[in-house]
């Protein structure tokens, strides 16, 4: 794609993990990208960042499809305590010319810039405790294997 640099291929997927890993349950979206990315899928890029930022933009416009991972409050994240779900482009967000945005406004902003924007998805964890600490709590922790699963699921119905 012309102007679009520092992507992955069309065809790879983008796992994307972000957080404060110095917040205790605010970091599993780093966590779980790390982990990912020790699976070695050649066809799934994994960014583990602090923040979501327009800087994104152009590795999401290259993506075949775009995972976000994250830290929720309980209301957001119901029972079982993690969630997989479609994330239409359109999503509320914030400003996308912000410092910091939405996985919604950076997906209208790779479609605004560089014209494409990928299937997304959003992968919420319930956070039971965001204190300063760089370890999760006992109940987040006990969500990882079926989070993890989901990720696996989620890269087994495309191509990573």
């Amino acid at each position: 794609m012309a102007g679009v640099s520092g992507g992955a291929s069309p065809d790879t997927d983008l796992l994307i993990g972000w957080g404060n890993g110095l917040r205790q349950d605010d970091g599993v979206g780093l966590l779980i990208a790390e982990r990912v990315r020790g699976w070695g899928r050649p066809r799934l890029e994994v960014v583990a960042i602090t923040q979501l930022t327009p800087e994104l933009a152009p590795r999401l416009a290259q993506a075949a499809r775009v995972l976000f991972v994250d830290a929720a409050l309980e209301r957001a994240c119901p029972d079982p305590g993690w969630s997989l779900e479609p994330l239409p482009c359109g999503a509320p967000g914030s400003q996308p010319l912000s410092h910091h945005a939405s996985p919604g406004a950076l997906l209208q902003l790779a479609g605004r810039l560089y014209g494409s924007t990928p299937p997304a998805w959003q992968l919420l964890v319930r956070a039971h405790s965001c204190g300063v600490g760089t370890e999760l709590t006992a109940a987040t922790a006990a969500l990882l294997p079926a989070a993890l699963a989901a990720v696996r699921d989620w890269c087994g119905r495309g191509h990573a």
